[in-house]
């Protein structure tokens, strides 16, 4: 007898797995900890931990709770055997599901009369479902009717494929005793922004700034007691793989090798700035919860009046009456209260007025800020500054322009103001005159800090050669 053909065939169904009759389900009770990094983007990092009985080769697991809006491509299954197979289960039970799930099948139909109130029930078999409308078979005859409160379809049970709540199940070579799984992936949904409040003293010098981070919570799926990071700067993210619209809610299914056991971290992560909330954090589904991040009580502020034009190499007879934008400014700074990062956000500016109530004065947003690093806030026109400027000289030159202004400053406040002046010239340029300091800028701008007393007036004057670019 030639044993040979029959030890290879054992060989051969040894290597395969075996898949067990009993699947597992892992549900919230099992779950030990769970860790979130949020991102300014929609966009976060969800780790869980969940407790696993001993797996057979090849059994099904089945872990419940995870957001419905998972990307299935990230999704990572550690300490619970070589992972063979792993699905992400999306396709949520609803009204237009199981009524695709049923077309070109008899269902019974009841109709409530509104009138006497009365319920009748018949035959029908549902051929198409169009927004609020059913195409219907009934007595050899095809009908439209309203899927609304008068009409229902009575279904005989529910499609076992379609789920109460998103779901993840995988299979694996087997574990040798219980263990505890890691479980990572990214999932829209779950996001975070950052909201100023700088609340001016009454004399308007200083201020308390308090800065809150409002996390959102849409992904289907609550996060209780978990430990939140929140990631600032813009973090560059893969491509998504498109998907036809009639197959991106079905279940999509990754298929991973031995070699995949991890997320490497980014390699810019040092680039930007991560912070770790304290304790832990239940956010809720369809929850927004604000956390202060950071608070200063004596913020020194800089008040300025801002105003920028173009310095046209034409002649302009023409008068501007203008409002320069009031910006205030303070330092990101340890001696602010400060001095750490302050993420990108929008900040909202209060002062009292003369019966101590808080008025909404104005709003900006601002920009990621590093330590040290100054922060400015346009609030607005100015009501007590007047700007007006004319050309006061224009002459043409052998190779370009001779251009001059001049801008009267009017200060109606009965304190001084500090007006920043910023010029912008179209050519290479260079100053004739000026009858208060210049700043260089760069290349094709200037700056002028004029400082006008209260009631009073002041004028700047200067003038400018811009030269034309030879032609070539």
């Amino acid at each position: 007898m030639n044993f040979r053909p029959l030890m290879i065939s054992i060989l051969v169904a040894s290597s395969l797995p075996v898949y067990a009759a009993d699947a597992l389900t892992v549900g919230v009770n099992q779950r030990q900890s769970i860790g979130l990094t949020l991102y300014n983007r929609d966009l976060a990092l969800v780790r869980e931990t969940r407790a696993m009985p001993q797996m057979s080769a090849g059994q099904s697991v089945t872990i419940e709770d995870v957001s419905k809006q998972l990307q299935p491509e990230t999704l990572r299954i550690k300490n619970a055997g070589k992972i063979l197979e792993q699905n992400f289960n999306a396709r949520l039970l609803s009204q237009r599901a199981i009524l695709e799930h049923y077309l070109n099948r008899e269902l019974e139909l009841a109709r409530t009369n509104p009138a006497t109130g009365a319920e009748t029930i018949s035959k029908a078999t549902l051929l198409s479902v169009d927004n609020n409308q059913a195409l219907i078979s009934r007595n050899n005859r095809v009908e439209t009717i309203p899927l609304n409160g008068q009409w229902r379809f009575i279904f005989p049970s529910r499609p076992s494929e379609l789920l109460t709540k998103p779901s993840l199940s995988f299979r694996s070579q087997g574990t040798s005793g219980q263990s505890d799984a890691k479980i990572s992936y990214l999932t829209s949904g779950l996001n975070w922004t950052m909201n100023y409040v700088l609340t001016l003293s009454q004399d308007g010098d200083t201020a308390n700034l308090s800065g809150m981070a409002a996390l959102t919570n849409n992904s289907g799926t609550s996060f209780p007691d978990a430990r939140v990071q929140l990631m600032a700067g813009n973090v560059n993210t893969a491509p998504r793989p498109r998907m036809y619209k009639s197959v991106r809610h079905q279940e999509a299914a990754v298929a991973l090798s031995a070699a995949a056991d991890g997320v490497a971290p980014p390699a810019q992560m040092e680039a930007f700035h991560l912070y770790e909330l304290p304790g832990k954090v239940d956010l809720e589904e369809g929850q927004q919860k604000q956390i202060t991040l950071m608070n200063s009580d004596d913020v020194a502020l800089k008040r300025t009046y801002q105003h920028e034009f173009f310095v046209g190499a034409h002649q302009d007879s023409q008068r501007y009456r203008i409002k320069p934008n009031l910006r205030l400014s303070f330092s990101n700074t340890h001696e602010e209260g400060l001095g750490q990062p302050m993420p990108a956000g929008n900040i909202r500016v209060f002062r009292p007025d003369t019966q101590d109530q808080l008025q909404f004065v104005g709003g900006a947003r601002i920009n990621h800020t590093a330590e040290k690093d100054p922060v400015k806030i346009t609030l607005g026109q100015a009501f007590d500054l007047t700007l007006t400027r004319k050309q006061s000289q224009f002459q043409k030159t052998y190779n370009g322009f001779l251009v001059g202004q001049e801008l009267r400053i009017t200060n109606s406040r009965n304190k001084p103001a500090t007006v920043v002046v910023r010029a912008n010239f179209p050519y290479e340029w260079e100053l004739e005159h000026s009858n208060i300091p210049m700043e260089k800028i760069n290349a094709g701008a200037a700056q002028w800090t004029v400082e006008v007393s209260g009631k009073s007036d002041q004028v700047l004057n200067f003038s400018v050669q811009m030269k034309k670019p030879e032609r070539k």
